[in-house]
């Protein structure tokens, strides 16, 4: 009696993607099974009549009743919305007009209400059917004589089969929203991991390609009269090529190691190749791995930039925290002009809205763009996070 909406839970998780388990299909055979046994045990109380009785008219009735008994009792699964409700009024309705016919048919009161308590969602509803159909059985047990011992095995009955079919679509309903909001978490998971690899190789790519590029046509310009220039520059393009492949590695697996130091240090070889003096003027912050992480991949977009569009001789990295604030400042002394936020700018302006922080990128009012990323200061600090190089300035 407990198994009315099988069919339609395989068929609602198959239409909304959710994967079915072995031991899910196992469980729903066996409810089947279960459903089709309380079907049979519904005939047997349909027929007990004719067979006391012997008449072909009886038979013929009992045969009409439960055959419309059991559409009702498979269809009203497969129903929605207010074909479903006409569906279980007829139910009801026929249980009300064989009871008459069988005093032993009080329990077939169990079928609608048990499968009826599959579909209902608030316990107060459950309650009012309950207490309307009992309503409808004691009136028709006082008309047609029969002790009140009747009504109270249908009482029993329904509550006990009603109840727990009430609990178990509560725990599927549960069930289904935690397999839902897995599936979405799962899914949110792997778009910020795919969104996270994309910026990593956007600025990892663009940098060291803009490196190559600068230092290969650099080592072209000096061919022809100064060969062990331009062959030291190929030589740094080389390694520069063989770096960009551990990096591209270390992002797909989403490991940094180096530090600010290093990067600073690998910022400072690539403006050098393009003829940009590097400033520094870091201050002891503490920084947090992630944090070293957010700057290290902004001071590297920020580079790239000033090597392919800020034709700048001049660059500043300041690092310092003034009101419980972390300020990162990258600036040059280009020629600045409209700014337009591209692939590498939004990846950036990302990383930091995901550690709290805030990305401003204006221009300088004696030429140049000033680029400040400002962070909230760590809970604890990295080992690595401290420059080497604090508190002073190197010029180059």
């Amino acid at each position: 009696m407990n198994e009315p909406q099988s069919y339609a839970a395989e068929r609602n998780a198959a239409a909304s993607g959710m994967h079915i388990t072995d031991s899910k299909r196992k469980f729903i055979r066996g409810r089947w099974i279960v459903r089709w046994v309380a079907l049979l045990y519904a005939g047997y109380l349909f027929f007990m009549p004719a067979y006391h009785r012997h008449s072909s008219a009886v038979w013929m009735e009992s045969a009409a009743i439960y055959a419309a008994f059991a559409i009702l009792y498979f269809l009203v699964a497969e129903l929605t919305g207010r074909r479903q409700t006409i569906a279980f009024v007829l139910f009801f309705l026929i249980v009300f007009l064989y009871y008459p016919l069988s005093q032993q048919a009080y329990v077939l009161f169990a079928y609608p209400f048990a499968m009826l308590c599959l579909f209902l969602s608030r316990l107060r509803t459950l309650f009012l059917v309950l207490v309307a159909m009992m309503a409808g059985v004691v009136a028709e047990t006082q008309y047609l004589g029969h002790t009140y011992a009747t009504a109270e095995s249908v009482l029993f009955y329904c509550a006990f089969f009603g109840l727990s079919n009430f609990a178990f679509a509560q725990q599927a309903r549960t069930n289904s929203l935690l397999e839902r909001a897995n599936t979405e978490i799962e899914r949110l998971s792997q778009e910020a991991e795919r969104e996270r690899i994309a910026r990593d190789l956007h600025d990892l790519l663009g940098h060291t390609l803009t490196v190559i590029a600068v230092k290969l046509d650099l080592a072209r310009r000096l061919l022809s009269h100064d060969s062990d220039r331009a062959r030291n520059e190929i030589v740094e393009a080389e390694q520069t090529a063989r770096n960009a492949l551990a990096e591209v590695r270390e992002a797909v697996s989403g490991y940094r190691a180096e530090g600010l130091d290093a990067e600073i240090s690998h910022a400072r070889r690539s403006l050098l190749s393009a003829g940009v003096k590097l400033t520094t003027a870091l201050a002891p912050v503490g920084l947090s791995s992630s944090q070293v992480n957010v700057l290290c991949l902004a001071l590297r977009e920020a580079v790239t930039n000033v090597v392919r569009h800020a034709h700048a001789t001049l660059c500043r990295v300041t690092l310092l925290e003034k009101d419980r604030t972390i300020h990162f400042t990258i600036e040059d002394n280009g020629r600045g002009g409209q700014i337009h936020e591209g692939n590498g700018l939004r990846g950036m302006r990302e990383r930091v809205q995901s550690m709290a922080g805030t990305v401003k990128l204006t221009g300088v009012a004696t030429g140049g763009m000033s680029l400040e990323i400002t962070l909230p200061p760590a809970a604890a600090p990295s080992s690595q996070s401290e420059p080497d190089i604090a508190g002073k300035v190197e010029i180059l």
